[in-house]
């Protein structure tokens, strides 16, 4: 396999590593030979977007077997002191003593985990996925990813707040990096590759290959940029096909079916779009500026992780749907009506929660922690002004409230309408929810200028990359772009 991945790579898909275009082999000067045999010529003539496709179903694959082991090893973890599998359901079953004690272990063994890494550790920073794409040379380094995923593992299976996806990205990003290692490509393509394990990571994590294409289209890529995407998509599609045969089938979400929308709807969408976009830009605030306060108080980063955890345990003592990312709490949105009171406890002690996870450091993302939010805001929305009157009315609320604030963070609107779809396979959403989250998006990202993700690649610090070209990382046969530098701050 290492012998075949190098051939496709070294025939038909080197850059100059300083510029310059897409060749072969001998097909320029200097009298040098054509290439010999029948699998030579065959690769000499490719177009070379054919085997990066390859490469990227093998990413695919592998990706979400890495999201599939990060998902083994929380059950492990959860099991040693709840027999339910959900972090919700074990938090209610626990006496309080111990939905305090718990997150305060993790939080203080992840950060004991990291502060132990950084000493093992010769280089102890490495880029995240995304920055490895956009300004980085796609190589991430195994030690330090390493460390924070064990960290990120340990955290999470204690319930902290924080999301468990965006390790589970990082990690079949890993995965295709070494892949990428492995078969000798070139900085541009290895960029690519790491595109491609973050998509098939999203996918195998949310069960959205679309919206996990647009996901590295929109915010890591920059734009889409359509030789770039066809891999992109199959890695995505081939991440969530291995999963559905092999690990777990279905939508991430069971939900009621939402009938055909009409016109009245729009127009309650795009309220709930408003709300999340004025609401988008606070909670970005909210993260920003407690990430720099708490981390400058505290700097010692077990004492730091365990306080949040602290904290997370005692607010989970009031309401254990404090505990985890945030899915079960939304799988419950869609099943159970809820009070106007009970929303407003859980959006306030999850935000608070999610605050206090975010600021220490602790590894993970705020992806999934953001949906929950949105959709406590449109259950909010639909109970006090849209007054729903039956089960798929509840559903539509939520999905276009998880959709809008998602937007309204990351400024991605198609990525986010999308992906409500596709974690609940409702189609009829979109219609509601894609007006929903373009007013959210422009309206977050001009009280705002900055999304969640572009914050994380400009306020790290210590860490330079090898610079990527600014749009497109894989150019048709013409010369590559130059380059810039960035700093390193954990993404999602």
């Amino acid at each position: 396999m290492k012998n075949l991945l190098s051939q496709l790579f070294s025939h038909k898909m080197e850059f100059a590593e300083q510029g310059g275009p897409l060749h072969a082999p001998g097909a320029s000067g200097g009298g040098t030979s054509q290439p010999n045999g029948l699998f030579s010529r065959f690769l000499t003539g490719l177009d070379p977007m054919v085997p990066m496709v390859v490469m990227a179903a093998l990413v695919g694959c592998v990706g979400a077997f890495s999201v599939e082991l990060f998902r083994k090893g929380m059950a492990v973890l959860i099991h040693l002191y709840s027999i339910h599998g959900h972090l919700v359901a074990a938090a209610r079953e626990l006496p309080i003593w111990m939905r305090i004690v718990i997150p305060t272990i993790g939080g203080i063994g992840g950060g004991a985990l990291m502060c132990a890494g950084r000493r093992w550790i010769k280089s102890p920073h490495g880029p995240e996925y995304m920055e490895a794409v956009r300004v980085g040379n796609g190589i991430l380094p195994l030690g330090p990813n390493l460390v924070r995923t064990v960290s990120s593992l340990i955290g999470v299976s204690g319930g902290i707040t924080i999301g468990r996806e965006g390790t589970m990205i990082q990690l079949a990003a890993v995965s295709s990096s070494i892949l990428g290692r492995i078969s000798k490509a070139d900085a541009a393509h290895r960029r690519l590759i790491v595109a491609c394990g973050a998509a098939a990571g999203f996918a195998s994590a949310y069960h959205a290959p679309i919206a996990g294409t647009l996901f590295v289209g929109e915010i890591i890529l920059g734009g889409l940029a359509l030789r770039e995407i066809s891999a992109v998509l199959v890695a995505a599609i081939i991440g969530e096909l291995t999963t559905q045969t092999f690990f777990s089938t279905g939508p991430l979400y069971i939900s009621h079916v939402v009938p055909t929308v009409g016109f009245p709807d729009l127009i309650d969408a795009s309220l709930v779009g408003l709300i999340a976009g004025l609401f988008g830009p606070v909670f970005l605030w909210i993260l920003h500026t407690a990430n720099h306060k708490y981390q400058a108080k505290v700097k010692f980063l077990p004492l730091r992780m365990g306080l949040a955890g602290l904290a997370i345990g005692l607010l989970s003592a009031k309401c254990p749907e404090v505990w985890g990312n945030g899915v079960s709490t939304v799988q419950s949105f869609f099943s159970t009506h809820w009070t106007l009171s009970a929303l407003a406890v859980v959006f306030v002690l999850r935000l608070l929660a999610v605050t206090c996870a975010s600021a220490a450091g602790i590894p993970g993302g705020v992806l999934t922690p953001t949906l929950e939010l949105g959709g406590t805001i449109g259950m909010l929305v639909g109970c006090r002004l849209l007054i729903p009157s039956a089960d798929h009315s509840q559903t539509l609320w939520v999905l276009v409230g998880m959709g809008s604030l998602l937007a309204a963070t990351t400024h991605a609107p198609a990525m986010s309408a999308i992906m409500v779809f596709e974690v609940t396979h409702n189609y009829n959403v979109v219609l509601a929810a894609m007006p929903a989250c373009v007013i959210a998006s422009v309206v977050g990202s001009l009280l705002r200028h900055r999304s969640v993700y572009s914050e994380a690649l400009g306020l790290g610090k210590g860490m330079h990359a090898t610079p990527a070209p600014p749009r497109q990382a894989f150019p048709s046969r013409s010369p590559h772009q130059g380059d810039s530098h960035a700093h390193h701050h954990q993404a999602e």
